[in-house]
């Protein structure tokens, strides 16, 4: 009865929901295939200088996004009717993430500097256009005006086009930065024709503003900057860390454990939280209750689809290492670690961007920048103390622990603060 009601009150949003998962489906398709691919033809070693590369790559989308794809969103829902108010908040975000984009490639310039990094130099310079691409991808304006449908086809079809792509060029092991070339081709392609479909429907100007606009956004997404820079503490880092204690092999190994966990669990929380989202935070401005009400039920959706995740990878972790050829002989006990990790990503993302920020006020985003915060202090703790003593293993028993960590936090927040408050 609670489902068949979710259906009924939110049409458009389910269908978006499916939709989404549709085109995700085919968007995840690429790296669950391509990564395989790659993993099997490059080895651990090649393989593991693109996946240090990307996690390095993964912290300056951080400051470039600057927490803009939940604040911007959020704003541009709440004024999508006001096109002077729409053409200020586009226009100062864009010259924000200008500025950011530049910062960016400076630490970049900085980070190459230092010897234990030298050997994955040139691939990390190759993996920035991932960042410049990522700046520019307008996924915060589609989603905010109602439009992820179109924005979700365009990265659909562009992520689905290195397969041909990568297929035939890449064949051997000294192919990796031809890899590394193609993958970050894709966010070039896509974010290209998105300011094309912007231009062309005429949905927003880009026009000259204050540089109180402009502090105002970086304002605006300042706690979030901070919770996805802490939450990259445990997404990213464990990666770079892992370079600098273990050898290539080790970084390889848990590389592609940890993106094929995250395609699969992206798969199903993406959908449900981006085409929500909007929906939610219109909602919290007129009924907070429902809007809480409405987050339990997606919330329950989304653990369903979690633990499906979760059943196949502890299940079947011995069948997909052999899959991926023996360079990852020992990565079974990586798949089984890591198989529990997506139903807390998907119990602390629901409750974290859809209850907490959609919903709450500034004093929330606080707490929630918080929880991050010491979910990142007791990660370090923990990976520093894991990873030399266990390599991988280490870093994915540490990655377990603070997810679960997180989840919790998420979970008795948005139910005990939040909801309580507003009774």
């Amino acid at each position: 009865m609670r489902t068949k009601e979710l259906i009924n009150n939110n049409k458009r949003e389910v269908k978006d929901v499916f939709y989404l998962i549709a085109l995700q489906g085919l968007n995840y398709v690429a790296p669950l295939i391509v990564y395989p691919y790659l993993m099997v033809t490059l080895g651990a070693e090649k393989f593991g200088y693109i996946g240090f590369s990307m996690s390095f790559c993964t912290y300056l989308m951080l400051i470039v996004d600057f927490g803009f794809n939940l604040t911007a969103t959020k704003r541009v829902a709440l004024y999508k009717d006001n096109k002077s108010k729409l053409n200020e908040i586009f226009s100062a975000t864009i010259y924000a993430k200008i500025l950011l984009l530049a910062i960016s490639f400076l630490i970049l310039v900085l980070f190459s500097f230092i010897p234990q990094f030298k050997v994955y130099v040139t691939t990390m310079f190759v993996v920035f256009l991932m960042v410049v691409g990522n700046a520019f991808s307008f996924v915060w304006l589609f989603q905010g005006l109602g439009n992820i449908r179109l924005v979700s086809i365009v990265n659909t079809i562009c992520k689905l086009s290195i397969f041909p792509i990568t297929f035939f060029i890449v064949k051997y092991p000294n192919d990796y930065l031809l890899a590394a070339i193609v993958l970050s081709s894709v966010y070039i392609v896509s974010s290209i024709i998105n300011a094309i479909i912007i231009w062309h429907k005429k949905w927003v100007s880009l026009i000259r503003c204050k540089i109180v606009s402009v502090k105002q956004e970086i304002k605006e997404s300042y706690h979030i900057f901070l919770s996805n820079a802490a939450t990259s503490i445990y997404t990213a880092s464990f990666v770079v860390i892992l370079g600098y204690f273990a050898s290539p092999d080790e970084v390889g190994k848990y590389a592609a454990v940890d993106k094929l966990m995250r395609a699969m669990s992206l798969l199903v929380l993406m959908p449900v939280t981006q085409s929500f989202y909007p929906k939610v935070s219109r909602l919290g401005k007129q009924d907070k209750l429902g809007a809480i009400h409405l987050s339990d039920k997606l919330l329950w959706l989304v653990i369903v689809g979690m633990l499906c995740i979760a059943g196949g990878m502890f299940f079947f972790s011995d069948t997909i290492v052999e899959l991926l050829g023996s360079d990852y002989a020992d990565a079974e006990l990586l798949f089984k670690i890591m198989a529990f990790v997506p139903l807390f990503i998907g119990i602390g993302g629901v409750n974290g961007q859809l209850k907490i920020v959609a919903v709450g006020n500034s004093e929330n985003l606080i707490t929630f920048k918080r929880i991050y915060i010491a979910a990142a202090a007791f990660a370090l703790v923990l990976v520093f103390i894991l990873v030399p003593k266990f390599d991988s293993v280490g870093a994915a028993v540490a990655l377990l622990l603070t997810e679960f960590l997180v989840a919790v936090g998420m979970s008795i927040w948005s139910r005990n603060k939040i909801l309580c408050s507003w009774k």
